[in-house]
């Protein structure tokens, strides 16, 4: 099966749809319909804002809102992609969406890869939850940690070569929102393995892991991951009407 690739026109038009915010994180945002959740996406370390326009689109015709934040170091974004500002960005591009009408119990966060441990953080702080309002989580593709990762491709001690410890492994343990995990059974970039110790460790999840796609090609249309997400968001739309 080929490479997935999404489509130039698409991506284009995504990023020339974004914002900035005053603390310069490069936003982009599409609104929900009436009463229909946001998916807030956070993506993959081989990625940025303009290569994310068919996942966008693929959601926004599927009936859902579309958000998604630059990390620095990433495509026009300024600065070094260090753990700790990837974090703050993202901190950041929620606050703007929370300030621009998109309720926590409308938003679905979802990080794919390297964005899977950022939403993962994200959700541990507690921030997509307030007193009355919880949020849903996916988490697309998820690592361990990044010494797993370091020591799975070079056979290496990774002490002293990670800097950067992106240890999801420790903050999936305070995530109590209710958690979607998709994994693609061919993944041989990070094994589905990773993802079942993650999900163990959840207390209201669950798991899928999509039969004959790799790490790279999940969003291929037909998806599976696209299904499964849609559905997802639309339980966070049913909640919200209920509530």
């Amino acid at each position: 099966m080929p490479v997935w690739r999404p489509r130039r026109e698409e991506s284009i038009a995504a990023l020339a749809a974004s914002t900035t915010t005053d603390n310069g994180t490069v936003v982009l945002h599409h609104r929900a319909p009436e009463g229909a959740a946001t998916v807030t996406y956070l993506h993959g370390n081989g990625s940025d804002l303009s290569t994310i326009g068919t996942i966008a689109q693929l959601l926004r015709d599927s009936g859902l809102g579309f958000a998604a934040f630059e990390y620095p170091g990433y495509g026009p974004h300024a600065g070094e992609p260090r753990q700790a500002g990837i974090l703050a960005a993202a901190r950041d591009g929620l606050a703007h969406l929370r300030g621009a009408g998109v309720s926590l119990r409308r938003t679905v966060l979802v990080g794919e890869s390297l964005g899977s441990s950022v939403a993962a953080h994200l959700a541990a702080e507690g921030q997509l939850r307030s007193e009355d309002e919880t949020g849903r989580l996916v988490l697309i593709s998820p690592f361990t940690n990044m010494a797993a990762m370091v020591r799975r491709y070079t056979r290496l001690d990774p002490r002293g070569l990670v800097s950067e410890p992106w240890a999801t492994d420790v903050t999936v343990r305070s995530i109590i929102e209710p958690t979607l995990v998709i994994h693609g059974a061919k993944d041989t970039l990070v094994p589905p393995a990773m993802s079942r110790r993650l999900a163990a460790e959840l207390p209201r999840v669950t798991r899928i892991v999509v039969p004959d796609r790799k790490h790279d090609n999940l969003w291929e249309p037909p998806s599976e991951c696209l299904a499964a997400v849609v559905d997802f968001a639309r339980s966070a739309d049913t909640e919200a009407t209920e509530a």
